[in-house]
């Protein structure tokens, strides 16, 4: 696992994604979804079942380094889920309502 310094680092080069791709990272992602019966937490909050495919930090990365590893900070999500966390794709800017419309 990478140390908390190097992950500082990653951050500071903007190189996270050397992180997400370390075998650390990867086995620790897989730990967390199989302790959580492979379930998104969003979607079981909702009474829906669906397979969780990614680990979401909480606390996010780049402000939080020093919580990289820490279980209590990590929650297996959808993809689904997990864009809407971070207002990406089809959920980008959804509660942004504007009527265009001109009476």
């Amino acid at each position: 696992m990478l140390t908390t310094e190097q992950i500082r680092t990653l951050i500071r080069e903007d190189r996270v994604a050397e992180f997400y791709n370390s075998r650390g990272w990867r086995n620790l992602a897989d730990e967390v979804i199989v302790a959580n019966h492979g379930e998104c937490q969003m979607c079981k909050d909702s009474h829906i079942l669906t397979r969780a495919t990614l680990v979401h930090h909480v606390k996010p990365l780049r402000e939080h380094p020093e919580l990289a590893y820490d279980r209590s900070n990590l929650m297996p999500l959808c993809h689904d889920c997990h864009e809407r966390i971070h207002n990406r794709g089809i959920y980008a800017n959804l509660g942004k309502f504007t009527n265009v419309e001109k009476w």
